[in-house]
């Protein structure tokens, strides 16, 4: 078998747009377009403009009386507050007592803000929520 160039008088072969690769000052030819392609259009998606979804989320009341839905009566209401001796009520006559404040042992006792709070249903008297200090 003889080595050397290939040669020049063969035919280019079958390629859709010409012959591959293109000679200087060519382009490449375009690549082939599939005919289903041609039917579909690509179209970027636009934003969603409309009204804002919110997602409402209940929030347990604190402090103050709050609007909830009882998991009882399974009716919405303002709960009903009551103030209860908790653990940070403790913790405080405690730590008077140990700092030999103990004539003021009786002053967390009186103060709500040291207590915890239980929100109970006005329909059903069952206790709803407790929220603790601590």
């Amino acid at each position: 078998m003889e080595k050397g160039p290939p040669p020049q008088n063969m035919p280019a072969p079958p390629y859709p747009g010409g012959p591959y690769p293109p000679g200087p000052g060519q382009a490449y030819p375009p690549p082939p377009v599939h005919p289903q392609a041609a039917a579909y259009q690509y179209a970027p998606q636009q934003p969603h403009v409309g009204q804002p979804v919110v997602v409402m989320q209940q929030q347990l009341p604190t402090d103050s009386p709050g609007s909830m839905l009882c998991p009882h009566c399974q009716s919405t209401v303002v709960t009903r507050v009551e103030h209860k001796n908790g653990l940070l009520t403790w913790l405080i006559c405690g730590a008077m007592g140990l700092f030999l404040c103990w004539p003021c042992c009786w002053i967390p006792f009186c103060i709500d803000s040291c207590k915890d709070v239980e929100h109970c249903c006005p329909n059903c008297n069952n206790v709803v929520h407790i929220h603790k200090r601590i």
